[in-house]
């Protein structure tokens, strides 16, 4: 029996904004502070066979997202990244990168192998309950107000 996508996950979260064909979740690993995903809302695997209407969404949507993050956290530099080595189903990674440390949530986040590629596998960092909640509504409010 095949394993269940986790992605396909009706409980997939923390959610930044949900729009027609992408929904903007948070990175349960903040080792790069403010890390996104942005998942397809359909169970797809191969990116080429993406929708047009899908494509000119992802499009705005990416726009968005890197303008929320840009607004609140002034990343120096963004990865994007369509990797699905363990998730089969279209997303894109959204990793902002930084020269120097950011804080949230009383903590300080440091980015040890800018301009690098960062480290893989990546240092798992996941945040406190009450500190995802906080940086998920932060993002929210952010990508709201983001220009489309």
């Amino acid at each position: 029996m095949p394993t269940p996508c986790v992605l396909c996950s009706p409980t997939l979260g923390p959610v930044i904004a949900q729009e027609a064909h992408w929904t903007v979740v948070l990175n349960r690993n903040q080792n790069l502070l403010g890390k996104l995903m942005l998942v397809l809302r359909h169970h797809a695997e191969a990116v080429p066979d993406l929708r047009p209407e899908e494509w000119a969404e992802l499009h705005v949507v990416l726009g968005r997202a890197t303008g929320a993050l840009g607004n609140v956290f002034a990343p120096d530099h963004f990865n994007y990244a369509f990797l699905q080595n363990q998730d089969r189903h279209i997303h894109l990674h959204v990793i902002p990168r930084y020269s120097g440390p950011r804080k949230f949530g009383g903590q300080t986040f440091t980015d040890p192998d800018y301009p690098a590629h960062y480290a893989v596998p990546a240092p798992v960092r996941p945040l406190t309950p009450k500190d995802s909640e906080a940086l998920t509504e932060q993002l929210q409010r952010a990508y709201a107000g983001a220009a489309s």
